[in-house]
């Protein structure tokens, strides 16, 4: 149904902000009665257009507060050479390769 890769799970969050703040931080502490856990928190990417020019297939997520959006590669290029935003680093979807 879900195509998650094996190991991974999902979450549910109570608000976008923490949804936000959990994926910005990367990891997430899950505390129960019985256990608690600390674990890895990556954003499941979409097949979704370029949040930019709304064209092209994106397959590149910036996590940064500042963009949290997806990128095509070129809007990705202009948009992080602004000053404060070209050390971000973009989540990569992994495009399936047709092999023949």
């Amino acid at each position: 149904r879900y195509k998650y890769p094996i190991g991974s799970g999902r979450v549910t969050f109570s608000s976008v902000e923490s949804y936000r703040k959990a994926v910005e931080e990367n990891f997430l502490t899950i505390i129960a009665p019985k256990f608690s856990k600390r674990i890895q928190i990556e954003p499941y990417i979409e097949d979704e257009p370029c949040g930019k020019c709304k064209v092209i297939s994106a397959p590149n997520f910036c996590k940064s507060r500042l963009c949290f959006d997806y990128y095509c590669d070129n809007c990705w290029g202009w948009h992080h050479s602004i000053e404060g935003l070209k050390n971000h680093v973009p989540v990569k979807r992994n495009r399936k390769v047709e092999r023949y």
